[in-house]
């Protein structure tokens, strides 16, 4: 299994997200002045034209922002579906439209300089903001993976870790907190590495679904009997016992992931299961 940089699902999400668009939330701004002193003059048409056009193009703005998040999502993912809704295409069109009747029933503008101008508009829009996502991002897939699948089995597994991160934070023994952030840290190099070579998905599936799973489920019954003070020592150390177990095992498959003798690690896989499922709580 190839080496990448640790998974971090927010960081991404996060940077320069939230100033992306807002000069499409500033171009209305004159628009909201005119109206405001056409209420003071008592000015009903312009008032009733220029509420149109204000909300109009914020409502462009708002769809081109739901368009950059999922834009920025899909470009800091090294494996990820196309958006499924062309959110930037719509507020272009929208930005467009907004233009199209601010000039022609906001301004003396010709109906043909209107046309103009929401051309300009809609252009402007892709060549400063870009198209939508059209392709899925899946790397060179070999072994007979799905690009669906891979999408599916790596966006579960962010799921399931981030229901573990969860968890931790409910546990009061700091020896189970930093089991169970080694077995995150752990797991998130699994996704990664499976993002970055989708071909170790046939060998690193079970990974998912038998630490990844049942981790999260005796974590979670674990945190539940805690909130319940159905806790005591013993069963706090069993279940350390236990995490301990899982991350020594992953630490030892992580290892073997990159040999060839599938047979040996899938019955090592399956051991694994049989003794989770025994010594579960």
């Amino acid at each position: 299994m190839s080496k990448a940089k640790r998974y971090d699902a927010h960081a991404a999400k996060r940077k320069n997200s939230t100033l992306k668009g807002i000069l499409l939330y500033l171009l209305p701004a004159p628009i909201l002045i005119t109206a405001f002193l056409a209420f003071l003059a008592g000015d009903v048409h312009t008032i009733i034209t220029t509420s149109i056009s204000f909300a109009l193009f914020f409502l462009s703005a708002t769809v081109a922002k739901r368009g950059f998040i999922f834009e920025k999502i899909y470009h800091d993912s090294a494996i990820a579906k196309a958006p499924s809704r062309p959110y930037k295409g719509a507020a272009a069109f929208l930005l467009a439209f907004s233009t199209l009747f601010t000039s022609h029933f906001c301004t003396p503008n010709s109906l043909i300089l209107s046309l103009l101008l929401a051309l300009a508009a809609f252009v402007g829009f892709f060549l400063y903001y870009g198209f939508d996502p059209r392709e899925d991002k899946v790397g060179d897939l070999r072994l007979g993976a799905r690009a669906e699948e891979v999408i599916e089995i790596t966006q579960n597994a962010k799921e399931r870790v981030d229901k573990l991160k969860s968890l931790k934070r409910e546990l009061k023994d700091f020896e189970s907190q930093a089991y169970l952030q080694d077995i995150i840290m752990q797991t998130e190099e699994i996704i990664t590495s499976i993002e970055h070579n989708p071909n170790d998905l046939s060998r690193a599936r079970k990974f998912f679904k038998v630490y990844l799973h049942r981790t999260e489920e005796i974590s979670h019954e674990f945190v539940n009997n805690l909130h319940n003070g159905n806790i005591d020592a013993k069963m706090t150390a069993n279940y350390n016992t236990l995490l301990k177990s899982v991350l020594e095992t992953i630490k030892e498959q992580k290892e073997k992931l990159d040999d060839d003798d599938i047979l040996k690690l899938d019955v090592q896989i399956e051991a694994l299961t049989k003794q989770l499922n025994h010594e579960g709580i």
